[in-house]
């Protein structure tokens, strides 16, 4: 057997362990019954028991509600800042284009947290400042609600509908628009005949994306929704787990409708988007993008944008940064009476629990990301270069994990390392089975685009002057991918330190990671000073990394613009 037709051998078993393993004992687990021991006999009991009550119905209805609104809400925000930088005139496209990219930095479970200290009928500071400023004795807004917990996760979402809707809109060309214009159609006929039909692929993974993602969170519900008595199927299916006994069965067979749904909108988008030829608008004739001029409205649209910004990521921010320098809560700018002090960083700082968090968080992210930068890359090549023709089973593969919600690997890789006889189990290796499983799909986007723009003649060339495969890959291949490998490297590494919703599954007493000690400290009822400083000590390392991230981009950019 060939080189080639080994390293496929080899990546299909990876990956099939990978994702089908976890899936494999999810669906074993759910048709068997819950002896306390392990899975028994064959079952429908725990369908029954999941599926029998009217609270199956109200939880359907939360998870839709919230994933729908959120995706709304998000694709709006985010199509607003991608017209004005991609399309417009506008100045600040480069300041919003990179707080974009830095808001990847910010954890989930922090930005629901300083929502929760805005917007808390209890202890929010912005509802107190309404109370006090127009006298009212109710809190005038409830973060505790639906509408709470889709805005909570639209303000930390929007940023990633822009970064999938900007490409689209930059190469959309003006010319089709004013074809259309000069032809006697209105603004708005041109807008739903012409600029939405070649959108559509943009618009349906941008929307399709955040739904996903909505089915999928976790933090915001867990601290936001559960308060306020509203189950979605994340909540739920970790509610079953932790029970006692553990109700392995009842949250698998959960786990499978949720995976259903994600999957059945992933299929959705890839049926919808099946012909992207039909939408290319960038051809060898000459292309040439255009910018709206916006004349005078140029910074009054900037500055709306950057209000929008301020609001949806700057305000939670500086309440979680303004809060971190006081013990009880304050309020930012008019804590009077109150002393700041550095003593929540000291004990945090000094905290054993959160070195050892941090320690255990690091190294998860750096094997994380080296597998799956390197297995990806192997994958790729495989894909496009070496067996094309079997290239899509790879791609398929790699691919999967992405309509597989975070808490769907944590539960199904509990359950399979449960029976299977391999002693990982709370240990830090279930959690990097977790990670790898969770981010395979954006390792083989990073390579598989870096690869595609490296001509194969390069590797034939050195093919043809006695180059083995070895020298092609160390000497050709890595030099020329090694910006893009470590953009994939850096963007898995930042995901991993801020996972969660596996993570709650897999964390034992020695394994606890900084995403689970936060949501510990918090729900303990611990000081808001040292939990507001525990996020801020997380966020600044991670903006500095995405802050490198932007410098590869760029460095990417400029090496492509030259002649």
């Amino acid at each position: 057997m060939s080189l080639p037709n080994v390293l496929l051998v080899g990546c299909v078993v990876v990956a099939v362990w990978f994702v089908f393993v976890p899936l494999s004992a999810l669906v074993y687990n759910a048709f068997t019954e819950d002896t306390g021991f392990g899975p028994g006999a064959f079952s429908f009991d725990n369908f029954v028991e999941a599926y029998s009550s009217w609270h199956i119905l109200r939880l359907f209805w939360n998870s839709l509600v919230f994933a729908v609104g959120t995706a709304l809400t998000t694709l709006v925000m985010g199509a607003l800042v991608a017209w004005v930088v991609e399309r417009t005139d506008a100045p600040g496209g480069n300041l919003f284009h990179t707080l974009s990219l830095l808001s990847f930095a910010v954890p989930g479970l922090l930005m629901a947290m300083a929502w929760i200290f805005v917007f808390s009928p209890n202890i929010g500071w912005a509802n107190a400042l309404l109370k006090s400023a127009f006298g009212l004795t109710e809190a005038p807004v409830n973060i505790y609600s639906m509408a709470g917990m889709t805005w909570a996760l639209s303000s930390h979402y929007f940023p990633l509908a822009y970064l999938v809707l900007g490409p689209a809109l930059r190469a959309l060309d003006v010319r089709m628009e004013e074809a259309a214009l000069m032809a006697g159609g209105s603004y708005r006929q041109v807008f739903a005949r012409v600029t939405l039909p070649l959108l559509r692929p943009a618009i349906l993974s941008a929307l399709l994306l955040l739904f996903v993602m909505g089915m999928a969170s976790y933090e915001v519900p867990r601290l936001i929704g559960r308060p306020a008595r509203i189950d979605v199927f994340t909540t739920d299916i970790q509610g079953a787990i932790i029970a006692a006994p553990p109700a392995f069965g009842v949250a698998s067979a959960l786990g499978l409708t949720l995976l259903a749904v994600c999957v059945l909108a992933v299929f959705f988008y890839r049926r919808a988007t099946r012909h992207a030829e039909s939408f290319a608008t960038i051809t060898g004739k000459g292309y040439r993008p255009t910018r709206v001029k916006l004349g005078r409205a140029r910074w009054p649209v900037a500055l709306g944008v950057a209000a929008m910004f301020i609001l949806a990521l700057g305000l939670p921010l500086i309440t979680l940064v303004w809060q971190s320098f006081f013990r009880n809560l304050a309020q930012p700018f008019f804590s009077a009476g109150a002393r700041a002090t550095l003593d929540n960083y000291e004990f945090i700082l000094s905290y054993p629990i959160f070195l050892a968090a941090l320690k255990t968080s690091v190294l998860l992210a750096v094997m994380a990301a080296t597998i799956v930068a390197g297995l990806t890359f192997v994958m790729a090549w495989i894909a496009q270069r070496s067996l094309p023709r079997y290239g899509f089973i790879l791609d398929a593969l790699a691919f999967a994990p992405i309509a597989i919600p975070g808490v769907i690997v944590g539960a199904g890789i509990l359950v399979a390392y449960l029976m299977l006889p391999i002693p990982i189990y709370n240990t830090i290796w279930i959690l990097l089975v977790a990670y790898v499983t969770l981010y395979l799909p954006y390792g083989m986007r990073f390579a598989s685009s870096g690869l595609t723009q490296i001509h194969r003649e390069l590797e034939e060339a050195a093919a043809v002057s006695g180059a083995g495969l070895a020298q092609i890959f160390l000497r050709i291949l890595l030099p020329l991918l090694a910006p893009v490998l470590l953009a994939g490297w850096i963007y898995v590494f930042v995901l991993a330190v801020r996972e969660l919703g596996a993570s709650i599954f897999l964390v034992g007493p020695g394994t606890h990671v900084l995403g689970t000690i936060s949501l510990t400290m918090w729900e303990e009822g611990g000081s808001y000073g040292a939990v507001a400083a525990l996020g801020v000590v997380q966020i600044v390392p991670l903006a500095v990394i995405v802050a490198g991230l932007r410098s590869i981009e760029l460095r990417i950019q400029r090496r492509a613009q030259r002649p």
